[in-house]
Order: C-alpha cells, then structure tokens, then sequence
C-alpha cells in the first residue's frame, strides 16, 4: 500500500467515523477494541490498514470494510 494509499484509506475511516458520530479516535477504539494509537495511525495515514481491522472498524462505523481497503 503506497503513502497515497494510507492517507486516502485514513481520510475514508476519519469521515466514516464522523458520520458515525463518533467523535473522537478513543471512542472508536473503545467501540472496536483496537488500540487508540494504531487509529491514530490509520486515520493519519501512517499505518496501512489489514483485513481484520478495517472489518472492526467497519462493523462499528457503518460501511463495509472493503470501502475501507478501496
């Protein structure tokens, strides 16, 4: 996954997430039971995303998780 990738993959889950109203990234990890640094990490594209989280992170903020891979 490039750096393009990451960022846009972070942008997605940080409007996700706000759609959700969720409105901050400790919720969303309380919610998803991943770490608040790695959702830190994802929505600032500094981490790439697997399978397993965008699953749980999908499943909390309502979209599917390939929308959060795309």
């Amino acid at each position: 996954m490039s750096v393009i990738d990451k960022k846009l993959t972070g942008q997605k889950m940080r409007e996700a997430r706000l759609k959700a109203v969720i409105g901050s990234q400790k919720e969303l990890a309380e919610k998803t039971g991943i770490p608040a640094t790695i959702i830190s990490d994802l929505e600032r594209g500094k981490r790439p995303m697997n399978a397993t989280w965008a699953t749980r992170i999908a499943e909390v903020v309502g979209v599917s998780w390939t929308y959060l891979m795309e």
